[in-house]
């Protein structure tokens, strides 16, 4: 089986709630089926020959405070958004949560009005409406959408349902361009904007979510779908997941 090497983008900036919980999810994952598991650290400044993502087979981002957003912003437009935007377009696997959702999408509007452009790789846009609204926090329960949950892939490695589960703490509300699909559909919680029970996006076999948790350590059925879509797989060798199973079954208790 293929090594599976997965590409970090910002480990020391964009760690919010424990994201980077998603990464060790998916080596421990990988450890466990003895599949080897290669994560390259993506930082600020220019790219080397070996981590412009053409050896990465599954690219990660995740979230961060506005302050940690702001630092590698500059990076991320102007020397990372060429390979970031060849990745998705060659239908590799990606997982971006939260602000880094939001930087792949069209734009952030602050409450003041203010534009922050974003790659425009996710067609969808970030509205901070303030004070005239809550932010979107809590736990969150969604259920995926028929793209990935009809894929025979997921079928194959799926062993939790179509149901996702996660934490979510947001002030800005993202919106999807028409016909865009959502990762999943929320049954319980906010979601993208707490309006149309969208959650994430899909983009080829890229996912933008705001579901903290950390995801994966919440969903590793969604971890090993990750994997074998990475890996270009139909299935992965079955695990014991009794403790897993039962820590997710809790979790769809929470409120």
């Amino acid at each position: 089986m293929n090594k599976l090497s997965i590409g970090y983008l910002y480990k020391d900036e964009l760690n919010l709630y424990g994201d980077n919980g998603n990464i060790e999810v998916l080596a421990a994952r990988c450890l466990r089926r003895d599949i080897e598991c290669e994560i390259v650290l993506i930082n600020k400044g220019k790219l080397s020959a070996y981590d412009r993502l053409s050896g990465v087979n599954l690219l990660f981002m995740g979230g961060g405070p506005d302050s940690s957003q702001k630092s590698i912003y500059r990076d991320f437009l102007e020397e990372k958004e060429p390979f970031v935007r060849d990745y998705v377009a060659s239908g590799k696997t990606g997982l971006f949560v939260c602000g880094s959702y939001q930087l792949m999408g069209d734009y952030y509007r602050s409450a003041d009005g203010t534009e922050l452009k974003g790659l425009g790789i996710f067609k969808a846009h970030t509205v901070h409406f303030g004070k005239n609204k809550p932010r979107c926090i809590g736990n969150v329960r969604a259920r995926l959408n028929n793209q990935i949950s009809s894929d025979s892939v997921f079928k194959s490695t799926d062993f939790l349902g179509e149901e996702v589960l996660g934490f979510e703490n947001h002030g800005g509300r993202t919106y999807l361009d028409a016909g865009v699909k959502p990762f999943a559909h929320v049954t319980y919680g906010h979601g993208n904007n707490s309006e149309d029970a969208t959650e994430g996006i899909v983009e080829g076999n890229c996912i933008g979510t705001y579901f903290h948790g950390p995801v994966l350590a919440k969903n590793p059925h969604l971890a090993d779908y990750l994997i074998a879509k990475a890996l270009d797989v139909n299935e992965l060798p079955k695990l014991n997941d009794a403790l897993t199973t039962a820590s997710y079954t809790a979790s769809k208790k929470l409120r």
